[in-house]
């Protein structure tokens, strides 16, 4: 039976874990105070949390939640990320948390939905574009598209107007030179 305070402990995990988009773990183990509190700060203001768990209580919280996936993202010293919006954004935060402290943080596995992400996964998750790159990158390119459309279709009008256009203003002209020798 557990304790209040381990009981307390799974009912937060339990609702970190619910609406979450990803959870990714890490290895905090080589960091000192200062990163830990510079990596929450860094999360906290992508409205991302993490969490220092225990292992055995993660467990329980995910059996109790029916998310078997989950309980293979700890072992060791875990901290987990748990983030509700993008699935991009915290692997993008952490990487740049890594590259600009030097930091020896190390990212274990992911869950996105029920799929598992090794660590070189998260890596080349963070690497993409974002989702506001990738959606003007296919805004320009449906530009370009409907531009060139618009000139087939306009060319055949075009034209037609230049060779109606262009025998009248000759015989125009040369009606007017005759009118002027006279």
């Amino acid at each position: 039976m557990p304790t209040e305070a381990k009981a307390e402990a799974i009912e937060d995990l339990k609702s970190c874990m619910e609406g979450c988009t990803i959870a990714i773990s890490t290895d905090y183990s080589g960091l000192n105070v200062s990163d830990m509190n510079l990596l929450r700060t860094a999360l906290r203001k992508n409205q991302i949390t993490y969490k220092v768990v225990k292992n055995t209580l993660f467990k329980r919280a995910a059996d109790e939640l029916d998310r078997p996936e989950l309980k293979g993202l700890v072992d060791g010293s875990t901290g987990v990320i748990f983030a509700y919006g993008d699935e991009q954004l915290p692997a993008k935060v952490i990487s740049e948390f890594i590259k600009e402290t030097g930091s020896e943080l190390k990212l274990n596995s992911g869950v996105v939905g029920t799929q598992i992400l090794s660590a070189d996964e998260l890596d080349q998750l963070a690497k993409l574009p974002g989702r506001e790159e990738l959606v003007a990158k296919l805004i320009g390119q449906m530009h370009g598209q409907l531009a060139g459309l618009v000139y087939v279709l306009n060319s055949p009008i075009s034209g037609l107007a230049r060779v109606l256009n262009g025998p009248v203003s000759g015989l125009t002209n040369v009606l007017n030179a005759r009118v002027q020798q006279n």
